[in-house]
């Protein structure tokens, strides 16, 4: 009897790390991999993160029963157009991106029916890492999951079992109010780096400032080496994103009048300059963030989500508890 399909479409850093993390420990599955960059597609056939590629599409989710997409969003409508009419009832196609409505919109336009989506957000902070393919490049990651209103119960279950798999937390959420966070601690940074680059490259002491930028500045810009999908991304979420930019500029007035403050830190009731007050805050804030991201320990965050009983339907799909079984088509 032939294995269960994983096909993963997309190859880069996520891509890649899924597949590597699904062959940490034995599984009764064939993982095949297409990337639209055949150079993309070899390297992660040489680093292992897959069995088998193949530079079709068509080929590469032939048989497939579960489909993860991990390419950037202003690439999935256009992706699952391509698909909709390959895919096998009862597929479950799963989509991996920082934004969840809109990819959620997109397969209710383009996926037939009698397949099954999930979106999936899985939260790489960074911290203690660098930024390659790795098996463990989810460990203990929250990986937050969203799905459609008609979305067989089923097919969630999957996906769950699918993120516990690569080793990492699922996270139930709404999708719009996952891309209403989403606006403020990943768009608006990658924003504001934007602008800052920008200004300064605008700037008529460019040509010096730019070899006095260090690590600081690479840090607050970095913000990718192509704008198309940053584009995408920032338009797609934009009234949740002007939210978040019009609460920063009101927060950057009040700190540019702190700045403007000639009060001493020793006068007046001993109380410290209020630009001072709000950097210790700040400081302190990032502090705990970091030490929680480097573990991965939120020991105020709820429960992610009851373990039902038995075996996952990963497990009963492709580790061979029940053998081959499929899910069926939602209605």
């Amino acid at each position: 009897m032939a294995k269960p399909i994983i096909t993963i479409i997309g190859l880069g850093l996520t891509g890649s790390s899924m597949g590597l993390a699904l062959q940490r420990e034995e599984g009764n599955f064939e993982i095949a991999g297409h990337d639209k960059s055949p150079e993309v597609a070899q390297a992660a056939r040489k680093l292992g993160a897959v069995q088998r590629t193949e530079w079709n599409l068509y080929k590469a989710i032939e048989r497939a029963e579960l489909i993860v997409v991990a390419v950037p969003l202003d690439e999935q409508a256009e992706l699952f157009k391509l698909i909709a009419e390959e895919v096998q009832p009862g597929t479950l196609v799963f989509a991996l991106g920082s934004l969840m409505q809109p990819a959620l919109e997109a397969a209710a336009r383009h996926l037939p029916g009698h397949t099954h989506f999930v979106a999936g957000h899985p939260v790489v902070t960074g911290v203690g890492m660098r930024p390659e393919p790795r098996a463990d490049l989810f460990q203990q990651a929250t990986f937050a999951l969203a799905a459609g209103l008609h979305t067989d119960p089923a097919a969630v279950q999957l996906a769950s079992d699918f993120v516990e798999r690569v080793g990492a937390t699922p996270l139930f959420m709404d999708a719009q109010e996952h891309d209403g966070i989403s606006a403020g601690v990943e768009q608006l940074p990658l924003l504001m780096g934007a602008a800052l680059m920008a200004l300064s490259a605008r700037g008529a002491g460019w040509r010096e400032a730019r070899r006095l930028a260090g690590r600081p500045f690479a840090g607050a810009t970095a913000i990718g080496a192509n704008a198309g999908p940053l584009f995408t991304a920032l338009r797609a979420n934009r009234q949740n994103l002007l939210f978040r930019l019009r609460q920063m500029q009101q927060e950057l007035a009040a700190w540019a009048a702190m700045l403007e403050a000639e009060t001493d830190e020793e006068v007046t009731e001993g109380q410290p300059h209020p630009l001072r007050a709000v950097l210790e805050e700040a400081v302190a804030a990032h502090t705990q963030w970091e030490g929680q991201a480097l573990i991965k320990s939120w020991s105020d965050a709820p429960p992610s989500q009851p373990s039902g009983e038995g075996p996952g339907f990963l497990r009963q799909m492709f580790l061979g508890n029940l053998g081959g079984k499929r899910h069926e088509p939602r209605r």
